[in-house]
């Protein structure tokens, strides 16, 4: 899962932008940014309209004091909406599988499910700035942009102040794809990786391509999480559910066969989460947490036919678990991955002014909607549906679920609110990275 070295992963040996300036080399910044990396802005609006427009400038203000309860945040891969007969029933009638994810399934059913949750992105490194500090990849992947060294408070570091211990956990080589040096960089304390499993179990657990398998790896962090200090946030980023869609020889016989790779690995995973729950469920510190499951993409392998097409390639499975049923129901709003932080710092009652630019769900109130950049245009997701935007403006608008896009509703779809909503959205994105500034300017 090694990837070539980027500028932010000088991240791995400064904990900030500013120190990780200090780390790289002038010949090194040329040949890594020449030609490729001057950033456009446009300029659809001006300060103060575009402020009142949208702003990822959030001063919440809750009725109730900040609440410390844990967090433990898993990062599925590859984890597709389609895999689950919660989120797509209709894939499944009249089928003996139902399903690949039984027990995620029943964790939606008893905690609260995003029926519509949405990836900000097709790649995994896309998926951590916008789950852990609400900003997702538009253009470029944001943690590859050098303008990711500029100041920013994400969910770990914002967890800190108010006391929390803090633990990323990722069973692939230490360095891999450069999540660690993010993981710093956000505000983790601790980064575990294979080599630490490797210290404490031995060398036999390792598949030969990625990783630890994940259901040791899982029993791993329970052990790891034991020794954090309450209140805690710890987040995984799982290892398998991708090419070359191998499971442990130990599972086989209880997995089902599938109809594409991805299926037996979505039901492995499925299976090492739910062994995970059954190890810790009596632990002390389980019942006082907030267990958030999101995938930080669709899988390459598609079952169903408008998996293929947006909006079911952006499509995933995500939801929000507590063990005392404080958070129950489902979500039918369309949701992504850049909303997971703000609707959690919502749920603490956090009382501070904090940077995101996604919504806090049960208490905002901005128009629901999900705008993703693909194939060259922006995509946006809102209630019934599809906008695709480009070159400044709206030029086509399908039903959610005409994916075979055959009827455009432009004409008598068009609502100039949900322009200008995209507009300034991409605009205060692109304002931001120039500056480098990702921070409410009271959090200096």
């Amino acid at each position: 899962m090694a990837r070539p070295t980027a500028i932010p992963y000088s991240l791995k040996f400064a904990k900030t932008g500013d120190k990780a300036n200090i780390v790289l080399s002038n010949p090194y910044c040329i040949i890594r940014t020449i030609g490729g990396n001057r950033l456009e802005v446009p300029r659809y609006f001006d300060g103060e309209q575009l402020a009142d427009t949208y702003t990822p400038y959030h001063f919440p203000t809750p009725k109730q004091e900040f609440t410390p309860r844990n967090v433990v945040i898993f990062v599925i891969e590859s984890m597709s909406a389609e895999n689950s007969a919660f989120l797509a029933p209709d894939l499944y009638d009249g089928s003996e599988q139902r399903g690949y994810t039984p027990f995620l399934d029943s964790l939606m059913q008893n905690g609260y499910a995003f029926r519509r949750m949405y990836s900000n992105g097709k790649r995994s490194i896309q998926a951590l700035p916008s789950i852990w500090g609400s900003i997702p990849s538009l253009v470029k992947p944001f943690m590859l942009m050098p303008q990711s060294l500029g100041e920013s408070r994400p969910l770990p570091a914002l967890l800190r102040d108010k006391g929390y211990s803090t633990a990323f956990f990722c069973g692939s080589e230490r360095g891999s794809m450069g999540f660690d040096a993010y993981a710093v960089s956000a505000g983790f304390e601790r980064c575990l990786s294979k080599e630490d499993y490797e210290r404490a179990h031995g060398h036999n657990d390792f598949d030969g391509y990625w990783g630890i398998w994940d259901d040791k790896f899982l029993s791993f962090m329970g052990e790891s999480i034991d020794r954090l200090t309450q209140p805690f946030l710890a987040s995984i980023f799982t290892t398998f559910s991708h090419h070359p869609f191998v499971t442990p020889a130990e599972w086989k016989a209880r997995l089902p066969k599938g109809d594409t790779p991805m299926q037996p690995c979505a039901a492995y995973l499925d299976g090492a989460i739910e062994n995970f729950f059954a190890e810790n469920r009596d632990k002390e510190w389980f019942d006082k947490t907030i267990f958030v499951f999101v995938a930080d993409h669709v899988s390459c392998e598609h079952y169903a036919e408008r998996t293929n097409l947006s909006p079911g390639d952006f499509h995933i499975i995500g939801l929000l678990y507590t063990p005392d049923k404080s958070l129950q129901g489902v979500c039918d709003e369309s949701v992504s991955q850049i909303d997971i932080m703000p609707t959690l710092l919502g749920i603490l009652n956090y009382d501070a002014p904090y940077f995101a630019y996604g919504r806090d769900v049960f208490n905002s109130d901005s128009k629901p909607m999900t705008i993703v950049y693909d194939n060259g245009e922006y995509k946006v997701f809102t209630a019934r549906h599809i906008h695709i935007f480009s070159e400044g403006t709206v030029h086509e608008i399908y039903e959610i679920s005409d994916i075979s896009r055959t009827n455009n509703l432009l004409e008598s779809e068009y609502d100039p609110n949900v322009e200008m909503a995209i507009k300034a959205f991409v605009q205060q994105y692109y304002e931001h990275a120039e500056r480098k500034s990702y921070i409410v300017p009271e959090q200096r």
